[in-house]
């Protein structure tokens, strides 16, 4: 029989929702993060949070999750991909100056997946030559970003040219409300999640992440996980390039450029360690690239200038990596 003091004991011990935030799942943080950055910025600066503002607001967003996502899965690997912004920039070139203003539907489509063909390229270069030659990931990415923007100097001429018409139109569109670059991301962003979840290959490259002995030991091919890594990061850079090469209708050269540490950033926002995710997020990596792309816009409203943007990304990717190296020392002090 059952008394009431064994009943209220057991009644106590039934497992209650964790409230402390540090159990929450890394999209959680990131989602908490961003409403409170939103609320704290709808009251700095009413005009942030109309629907005209986010509407403005999402395209960017949109454009610089795609990128972080490629950024993501490199650091995942235990790598840091610092040719972004070349990669950007050659490929926005590629589909803007080499169409030479052709209305064609064809041509253009062409040029598209040459675009994604170059950047998917260009990252298995800067895979194998990581994995085979053992040139650190920094040093390898750092001179592939200065060879690229040199190849953009020279198809380019130094002048930005109009995207053809047919990809503007594309891209400055909306469904169902909502701009079609949003679109784009929610398929490219779809896609990696159930890869990642569902998928064998998936699986795998989730097992180098977590212990990469572990995954040599039965079989998993660890250099060939490493440069196909770096391929669809090129992928993921070139899709961004196309969707803001037409959404920005004349790219400059060097348009890239901010997504350099702005994807860094946005892998950290999301809660992903530097230097190897064991456990990370893609839609935290989402997340905090809106957490970003509202900031700099809150930043405008205030009247700060652009470097306070750039000053708040560089602060944040330091603090991506100082923090976990001093919490490391701490537990081991």
């Amino acid at each position: 029989m059952t008394t009431w003091f064994e009943y209220r004991t057991i009644t106590l011990r039934v497992p209650w929702p964790s409230r402390d935030l540090t159990d929450l799942p890394l999209a959680a943080k990131a989602f908490v993060a961003t409403a409170l950055l939103v609320l704290v910025g709808g009251i700095a600066a009413p005009s942030t949070v109309n629907s005209a503002a986010i509407l403005s607001t999402l395209p960017y967003f949109a454009i610089l999750a795609v990128a972080s996502i490629g950024q993501h899965l490199v650091i995942q690997q235990r790598g840091l991909d610092l040719s972004t912004a070349g990669i950007m920039s050659f490929v926005a070139v590629v589909v803007t100056k080499l169409p030479d203003g052709s209305t064609d539907l064809n041509v253009v489509l062409f040029y598209v997946a040459t675009g994604l063909a170059v950047g998917a390229a260009i990252g298995a270069i800067t895979g194998l030559i990581v994995t085979y030659l053992y040139v650190p990931a920094l040093v390898t990415t750092i001179g592939i970003n200065a060879i690229l923007f040199g190849l953009t100097y020279f198809v380019s001429t130094g002048a930005s040219v109009q995207s053809p018409m047919m990809m503007v139109n594309f891209f400055v569109g909306r469904f169902l409300f909502v701009p079609v670059t949003v679109w784009v991301l929610l398929l490219v962003a779809g896609v990696t999640v159930f890869v990642l979840t569902f998928t064998t290959l998936g699986r795998q490259f989730i097992a180098v992440c977590v212990n990469p002995a572990a995954a040599h030991a039965v079989g998993i091919p660890l250099r060939a996980y490493r440069i196909i890594t770096y391929a669809i990061a090129g992928l993921m850079y070139a899709i961004a390039a196309i969707m803001l090469s037409g959404y920005l209708v004349s790219p400059t050269v060097l348009c890239g450029l901010p997504y350099l540490l702005g994807t860094i950033a946005a892998v950290v926002v999301g809660g992903n360690p530097l230097g190897g995710i064991t456990k990370g997020s893609v839609v935290a990596t989402v997340v905090g690239a809106f957490f970003l792309t509202y900031l700099a816009q809150l930043v405008t409203a205030l009247g700060f200038g652009g470097s306070a943007e750039d000053l708040a990304d560089a602060v944040i990717v330091l603090s991506g990596v100082a923090l976990p190296e001093i919490s490391r020392r701490l537990r081991h002090a």
